[in-house]
């Protein structure tokens, strides 16, 4: 990774460039990351509420979403944090999600180790984050280089419904979250999707400022081989902000 300095001696004509030689992940490795990735979808979607029950109702996944900087396409080289929201058919509102967060994160935790594939990807180092909201996180290796990636995994209402536009959302929606009285961002994974497309879409120069900007962040912030992950940190969040040094789960960023 090239160092602070040399992002600011590079003239505004030969950004796009830096860009992709210093800071875009290649194709291949990004590839192999999400190979991985989609071993844990497959659990969410096939093994981890089989036969499983939560207000006396099966648990069924209605859609699982990559967020944060895997999903919106502006993740940086050698970042291997990859945050997904689970959308599960036995919340109906933002107080049943609430109420029953802690016990989705309960049967994640239960269930996963019945999962051979991810076994085989060396599943480790599980753990619930006390975030707002809480998360499910584990620790896998990709299959060609063992590279450990971790996986951050957040059960959420589906508020906005099956079909996720550009456009804004009906007042009920917010009529409803503010009634939840929830904490700040407790309910942002909800959103997350019109979070991502909202970068997503947009032109590659604007995800190139993005990347430069998350790049200057970090170098200028946790500078020398000793920093915090680079993935972690006081950061732009959705509607809260949180204390230097504590992880916070990218499903509650605009970025």
């Amino acid at each position: 990774m090239a160092l602070a300095q040399d992002l600011y001696g590079v003239p505004a004509s030969k950004l796009d460039s830096f860009v992709t030689q210093w800071l875009q992940p290649s194709r291949e490795w990004k590839e192999e990351v999400l190979e991985a990735v989609r071993a844990v979808e497959r659990f969410l979607r096939q093994e981890c509420f089989q036969g499983e029950q939560v207000l006396g109702q099966e648990v069924q996944v209605l859609k699982v979403v990559k967020v944060g900087s895997f999903g919106n396409g502006t993740v940086l080289r050698n970042i291997t944090d990859v945050e997904l929201v689970v959308f599960l058919s036995c919340f109906h509102s933002f107080q049943e999600e609430a109420k029953y967060h802690q016990a989705i994160l309960r049967l994640m935790w239960k269930n996963v180790w019945r999962c051979q594939d991810l076994l085989a990807l060396g599943l480790s180092d599980l753990r619930v984050a006390e975030e707002v909201p809480n998360a499910f996180i584990l620790t896998i290796q990709t299959r060609g280089t063992w590279e450990p990636i971790n996986v951050t995994i957040v059960p959420a209402y589906r508020a906005l419904g099956p079909s996720v536009t550009n456009s804004q959302p009906p007042p009920e929606v917010y009529e409803d979250l503010i009634k939840a009285r929830g904490y700040a961002g407790n309910f942002s994974p909800s959103f997350s999707e019109l979070q991502r497309n909202f970068v997503k879409r947009r032109p590659t120069k604007l995800k190139s400022l993005l990347r430069l900007v998350k790049h200057w962040y970090q170098q200028a912030h946790h500078p020398g081989p000793g920093r915090p992950h680079s993935q972690r940190g006081r950061r732009v969040q959705m509607g809260h902000s949180r204390s230097e040094g504590q992880s916070v789960p990218e499903t509650v960023l605009l970025l």
